[in-house]
């Protein structure tokens, strides 16, 4: 047994002394057998499939420790092969090792070849002796730790959880693992990193058979290269070292530049953002919907290898979105139409407010939607739009609290001059209408509230019927005071008659010595021939003659007085200073009390007072002063 352990140390000196400095043991398990005999029939081959490390690796020696017990002078038959998947057969790729005698028994032989294995980092070592005769026995040993499987050629192979003890020793070679980057125009000029291992001492980095523009070793693990120019295409990068080549295969690809273009992508309406067809050629941008355009998702095409990138590519977005709601707000009572604007609202199927159904809304359009507010308390409430494609909210909506109109104090209030206050105790009101004995108006309602009924105030009471008093003119005369009293500032004419009690007006605020227009109202008609019978001082002419007598109060027909065809009304002109004004002085103010009346006929039918002579107006006033004289003189005596 000693000698056995001795022989098997010389002869593993012999061959690490065979072996260039750069010989690694590439598998080893030597020495773990057990000695299990095995008895096999010939001819028949067997194999061990066993790691060999990192590839790629060349492996140049095989050591195998078996007995050959019937021709120890004649050597195995060996060779290695690449490892197919699984427990299959060996790869087509086999090389023969040979040796030039069999070790005696049980020590190693060795066997010398050259196989290269890249792919993977098992292989398969296949040995036989097909001279051998049926029924001889090899030593055979149970799998050791570091793996394997043994294998039989006999009607196909078949593999065992054992395997042959041996040793493989070889170079590791050098590797190129990747590139980076991996595509480059095909100019040249790009500096690409190579990844890859043993690549100290290179001589040579081609790309397609090109040598570089330059290379530099960084690296046992890294060289940087310049690519050179080249055809378009796929190319494989090697690199060059003392222990032999590194091959990349397709491991970097020449390109000429290329615009970015939009791809199908482009125009096609879409609810959400496109991830698809974005770009015929070039690389996509991010897919934006911006906010300050949502009709429409936008990205680019940017060019590669130094080509242009495109236009802006658009797709209309089918999300809907609202951006006004026209007015901003509605009554709590509903009923208003409101209109949102926005953006494709097309097929919409329902429009709330606040969660609530608007009572009817209409499609106008892709951009509009009509719809009438629901009832809803008062505050904000988000509208929302459904369409097909998604909902649309707007949140800068709300509701006010509703109010009804209703008429104020003014309402029933008998006033000869249309009312100035108190219209309504809600709701603003409408401008005034004075007809057919009263002054009317409506209080409108606030926020969708509804409208009041009519309101209306009477005219005060004018004899047995009832007037009112408007002043016009751009005299800029408002009524100072109004009142239709029942005693007369002075008995009438003779043989006077009027079913009216007396207009006590007084106007102020005008320029004076300006005239203003007056128009008073009845709710009986006057009748045919009346005159406006005016009392008080008056110009030279009216009802009176000389200075003095004009100077006192009398009664006098007002000149250009002009009754309404139903004689429902009379307009008139009061001037300061003039005609119409009692004070008879030009100071801001006129003061005018006056009646419609009919004068006394003259005998046959002549016309009224009006259609007298001056003499004839003059003797009547004269008659009228002094009966009033009289009287005045009656009541001073009692």
């Amino acid at each position: 047994m000693v000698s056995f352990f001795r022989l098997r140390i010389l002869l593993l000196a012999a061959l690490a002394s065979a072996c260039t400095a750069r010989a690694e043991v590439l598998f080893d398990n030597l020495g773990t057998g057990d000695n299990v005999g095995y008895t096999v029939q010939v001819p028949m081959r067997w194999a061990n499939r066993v790691p060999v490390g990192p590839a790629p690796a060349r492996i140049t020696s095989v050591a195998l420790d078996m007995v050959n017990a019937h021709n120890p002078d004649t050597p195995f038959t060996m060779e290695v092969c690449g490892s197919a998947p699984g427990d299959g057969a060996p790869a087509n790729d086999c090389q023969p090792f040979t040796a030039t005698a069999m070790a005696p028994s049980p020590g190693p032989t060795t066997f010398t070849g050259s196989y290269t294995a890249r792919a993977s980092s098992q292989v398969w070592v296949i040995f036989a002796d097909p001279n051998g005769p049926a029924g001889r026995g090899y030593r055979q040993v149970n799998r050791s730790s570091t793996g394997g499987h043994l294998c039989r050629d006999y009607m196909g192979w078949r593999c065992f959880t054992q395997s042959w003890v041996m040793q493989l020793q070889g170079t590791l070679l050098p590797m190129a693992s990747s590139a980076s980057p991996s595509t480059g125009l095909f100019n040249g000029g790009l500096t690409v990193t190579i990844e890859g291992a043993r690549l100290s001492g290179a001589t040579a980095v081609t790309f397609g058979g090109t040598p570089a523009a330059s290379f530099r070793v960084d690296s046992d693990t890294r060289i940087t290269a310049v690519s050179p120019a080249h055809a378009v295409g796929p190319v494989a990068i090697e690199v060059t070292t003392p222990d032999g080549t590194a091959t990349l295969d397709a491991g970097f690809t020449f390109v000429a530049p290329v615009d970015g273009a939009c791809g199908s992508a482009q125009g096609q309406p879409t609810s959400a953002a496109p991830t698809a067809n974005l770009c015929s050629t070039g690389q996509a941008s991010n897919v934006l919907l911006p906010p300050g355009d949502r009709t429409a998702y936008q990205w680019t095409c940017a060019g590669l290898y130094g080509g242009a990138t495109s236009p802006q590519c658009t797709a209309p977005s089918l999300l809907p979105f609202i951006t006004q709601a026209n007015p901003a707000s509605a009554g709590s009572n509903g009923g208003d139409q409101v209109r949102l604007t926005g953006h494709a609202l097309s097929g919409t199927t329902a429009v709330t407010f606040g969660g609530v159904a608007a009572t009817r809304f209409t499609v106008d359009n892709a951009t509009q939607i009509t719809a009438t507010t629901p009832a809803h308390a008062a505050g904000l409430a988000t509208v929302e739009v459904i369409t097909p494609h998604g909902t649309a909210q707007h949140t800068g909506f709300g509701f006010v609290q509703s109010v009804n109109g209703a008429c104020g104090a003014a309402t029933g209030r008998p006033s000869i001059t249309p009312p100035a206050a108190d219209f309504c105790s809600a709701g603003p009101a409408s401008p005034v209408q004075s007809a057919a004995g009263s002054y009317t108006w409506t209080c409108a309602g606030a926020n969708g509230g509804s409208d009041s009924g009519l309101c209306s105030a009477p005219w005060a009471n004018v004899g047995t019927g009832k007037g009112s008093v408007q002043v016009g003119g751009s005299g800029g005369w408002q009524v100072q005071s109004a009142a239709f009293g029942s005693n007369l500032p002075a008995p009438l004419p003779v043989g006077t008659r009027t079913d009216f009690t007396p207009l006590a007006l007084t106007l102020a605020g005008g320029t004076p010595g300006a005239s203003a227009s007056v128009t008073v109202r009845y709710t009986q008609p006057v009748q045919p021939g009346t005159v406006y019978l005016k009392h008080g001082a008056s110009p030279e002419g009216l009802g009176c003659t000389g200075a003095a007598a004009c100077a006192l109060p009398h009664w006098y027909a007002l000149p250009g007085a002009v009754f309404a065809p139903d004689g429902l009304s009379v307009t008139f002109t009061l001037t300061d200073g003039g005609a119409g004004d009692s004070d008879g002085a030009a100071n801001g103010q006129i003061t005018d009390p006056g009646l419609p009346a009919l004068l006394a006929a003259a005998p046959t039918g002549a016309q009224a007072i009006p259609a007298l002579g001056p003499w004839a107006l003059v003797l009547m006033s004269l008659i009228a002063a002094g009966a009033a004289s009289r009287r005045l003189r009656k009541s001073i005596q009692k």
